[in-house]
């Protein structure tokens, strides 16, 4: 048997594997939810009726297909090399939301009567909970064995040049969760990539059987564009192993969808306006969370506020003009963090560690994102959004207008307290070009279970950040 065609056979098993256990762990993560749930219900809060237990077995038989159907819609069951463990959370929450949703909508114009809202409401927290726990004994189980050596995707680059060595170095940093090892690189025309070995060979196709490569990933800089279009027309000629390329175009564009105007292949370069429904969904949720935000958190502004006021002279809350959807510049909240016998200096500038201007309780405060939560009258008064590109001053704004391009376009929407490039990691005085990446590409695949995802990293990666001074 050739090598690519073992690779493609351990890859194959690596599926079933994988689909099997998850499909055993879903069904006993809905199975332990709906049924932990009719016991809180019934058996441990007293009251309801117990004798239509017969009746709740049979939405079990629902309460599985549901689960299923919605874990792979959400493409829960793919052996994707590409999706990191908060993206499976994410898209376990989403089914939890959507089986809870369904049972809403039987129990309102179905069984009145019959279904508990309360056993529901369990249901909701238990199925998230239990689908959680047993992914992550899945990828531990999956993990183990990958450590050892088992079901391992070689890949193979083709090319040379910047964007095949970023992407040899992030396979070596993360490559182990996905199952990539890089395993050798051809045609280089003599340039190499790092210290991985190059395959000998006078094709594509022999490279590839040398190897036993379960991926080809094919990219040569500008000047070698021809090659690089011989080596793809190779690539699409393979059966066995998956080809990519990677495209000469900013990260930022990750996730837009190729379009074709009469067979024309074309790519939109400045995102859509999001349309009027989906503005109005934004809204609607940005309301009525910040409504509830507000009054839930209303004894911690309190304690705040008196901190601030007692700590340090000067008012409690602290304006500043900042810049929103349509470049419109509006007042934005804090809690003051800093003295105001300390003038800023040089112009405007981020804030730096160890900045003397910071005051002992404001050290605290933005170590926690605390400074933050009066943006939350901000939203309720329509100028800003949950979730958004973090707003930048006038004057900064200016400056970076000259120096980046395209980054007008965080101008589609509204300014966040929150956003795609605060939960991975950009806040403060980070790479500011970086942080414009992620604000567009939050923007070109801006949904509302996208900023459902980017809320629960919020929760789950904490409010506390290294760069926030």
């Amino acid at each position: 048997m050739k090598p690519v065609e073992e690779a493609i056979r351990e890859s194959e098993r690596f599926e079933r594997l994988q689909f099997s256990l998850r499909l055993v762990m879903d069904t006993a993560a809905i199975s332990g939810a709906w049924f932990f749930s009719y016991y809180v219900r019934f058996i441990l809060l007293h009251g309801g009726n117990t004798d239509s237990y017969l009746f709740y077995i049979t939405l079990f038989v629902v309460a599985i297909l549901t689960g299923f159907f919605f874990n792979y819609a959400n493409s829960l069951y793919e052996a994707s090399v590409t999706r990191r463990w908060r993206d499976e959370i994410s898209g376990l929450f989403k089914t939890a939301v959507e089986t809870f949703l369904t049972f809403t909508v039987i129990y309102y114009f179905v069984f009145v009567e019959k279904i508990s809202r309360l056993h529901l409401l369990f249901f909701f927290v238990f199925l998230f909970i239990l689908l959680v726990a047993g992914r992550y004994i899945v990828n531990k189980m999956l993990a183990r064995e990958i450590k050892k050596g088992s079901f391992k995707q070689k890949v193979l680059l083709v090319g040379y040049g910047p964007r095949l060595e970023e992407y040899a170095r992030s396979a070596e940093k993360n490559g182990s969760q996905a199952r990539l090892m890089v395993s050798g690189c051809f045609n280089t025309m003599g340039h190499g990539i790092g210290s991985i070995r190059e395959v000998e060979s006078q094709t594509l196709r022999n490279a590839v059987d040398k190897l036993g490569a379960h991926i080809v990933i094919i990219s040569y800089p500008h000047e070698d564009k021809e090659e690089e279009y011989r080596m793809i027309e190779e690539g699409m000629e393979l059966f066995e192993p998956k080809v990519y390329t990677l495209p000469g175009i900013p990260k930022s564009y990750a996730g837009t969808v190729i379009d074709s105007f009469h067979n024309i292949p074309t790519l939109q370069l400045n995102s859509a306006v999001p349309t009027f429904g989906n503005r109005f969904l934004k809204r609607a949720f940005d309301l009525v969370s910040c409504t509830l935000g507000v009054v839930a958190l209303s004894p911690l502004f309190i304690i705040i506020a008196a901190l601030v006021k007692f700590t340090s002279k000067g008012p409690v809350f602290f304006k500043q003009k900042r810049v929103t959807r349509d470049g419109e510049v509006f007042n934005m909240y804090k809690f003051r963090s800093m003295r105001i016998d300390m003038p800023e200096t040089g112009g405007a500038h981020f804030t730096e560690e160890k900045d003397p201007r910071v005051t002992p309780i404001g050290r605290i405060l933005r170590k926690t994102s605390l400074d933050e939560i009066p943006q939350f009258f901000n939203v309720i008064s329509g100028k800003m959004s949950l979730i958004g590109p973090r707003p930048e001053r006038p004057e900064l704004e200016k400056k970076f207008e000259k120096e980046i391009p395209g980054y007008h376009m965080r101008h589609r929407m509204k300014a966040g307290i929150t956003g795609w490039a605060q939960v991975n990691g950009l806040r403060g005085n980070t790479s500011l070009k970086d942080r414009i990446d992620f604000d567009l590409y939050y923007i070109r695949n801006w949904s509302f279970g996208f900023d459902m995802k980017i809320i629960i990293y919020t929760f789950v990666k904490g409010f506390i950040n290294k760069n926030a001074y």
